[in-house]
């Protein structure tokens, strides 16, 4: 039987609102902060929908209620952007906002296993990693490109390689890498997971691959629900074809309320970073998703 989310009856907390800034900017009136959001998961805004200076940024997502920020490594915090100064002051105006980072996103458009270039892309997410720490975040999101399907090929042992020694090096520095599915079966990042020794390394969990590979996510989830280190909150609908498109959050094929229940009860205590990277209105999107997801999860 599946467990039943909580809400502020079952604990006893008052819904009594108090005072909460809201920027007509996100185009979305969020409800009143209440004690409840005391017994919300972490979530956290990704920063590139909105596309707004760092400052009106940090304004936007902490009068939204987010508790982080997800950033993209190489277009929005860069590891070589700050001064010691600069870095401090960074998460100081961070703090004020009550806002953490939750993730760094580390993108490539080559493969972990294909060599063009390997030694470089494994540098560079290294630096990455160190930046991560230096930034208060013990995550790294990347994608590593679609597995190989032998297990035995060339390809999958350079992965599984590289996969180690940023792992290990994760374990040195604080900082998990987890991967993000390209189309993968739950089954297959499992295996790639259980191949990774030297260190820590997860799945960042996103419903949207799985949807679209005709894999349902709260299935997934159950597969790899102690591999999870991040997990992202995107929908999707997927069509006749098999083909599909990324919707708006509550308008695709994501079952969010079981989902919620499923990292519940795997005790994920991770963050939640609210992407959109398609639509018109993508910051508006995120801010919307943000306020259905909270509904969700209080158990309305």
């Amino acid at each position: 039987m599946r467990r039943r989310r909580r809400s502020c009856r079952d604990l006893n907390v008052s819904r009594k609102s108090v005072a909460f800034p809201v920027s007509a900017d996100t185009k979305l009136l969020r409800p009143p902060f209440t004690a409840c959001d005391l017994m919300l998961p972490k979530f956290a805004l990704a920063a590139a929908p909105f596309d707004r200076s760092l400052r009106e940024l940090l304004r936007i997502a902490g009068s939204l209620g987010a508790k982080g920020l997800q950033f993209n490594s190489k277009t929005e915090l860069r590891p070589n952007q700050f001064s010691e100064t600069g870095r401090r002051q960074f998460l100081h105006e961070m703090d004020e906002h009550g806002l953490s980072v939750s993730s760094l996103v580390f993108p490539t458009r080559r493969a972990f296993y294909d060599q063009d270039e390997l030694e470089a892309r494994i540098a560079a997410c290294r630096q990455v990693m160190q930046f991560a720490w230096q930034v208060r975040s013990k995550v790294v999101v990347l994608r590593v490109g679609r597995l190989p399907e032998d297990a035995n090929a060339k390809e999958y042992g350079v992965l599984r390689e590289v996969l180690n020694d940023l792992a290990a090096y994760g374990n040195h520095v604080g900082v998990t890498l987890t991967i993000t599915p390209s189309r993968d079966s739950s089954a297959a990042l499992r295996t790639l997971m259980d191949a990774v020794t030297s260190g820590p390394i997860a799945v960042n969990f996103d419903p949207v691959p799985f949807l679209l590979s005709g894999e349902k996510p709260e299935a997934a989830f159950r597969v790899l629900h102690d591999r999870i280190g991040h997990l992202t909150v995107r929908d999707a609908l997927q069509d006749i074809d098999g083909a599909g498109i990324e919707v708006p959050v509550g308008r695709g094929e994501t079952r969010w309320d079981e989902l919620l229940a499923l990292a519940e009860e795997s005790a994920y205590r991770g963050w939640w970073s609210i992407d959109r990277t398609q639509g018109d209105d993508r910051g508006g999107d995120v801010a919307r998703a943000l306020s259905y997801i909270q509904t969700i999860a209080l158990g309305g």
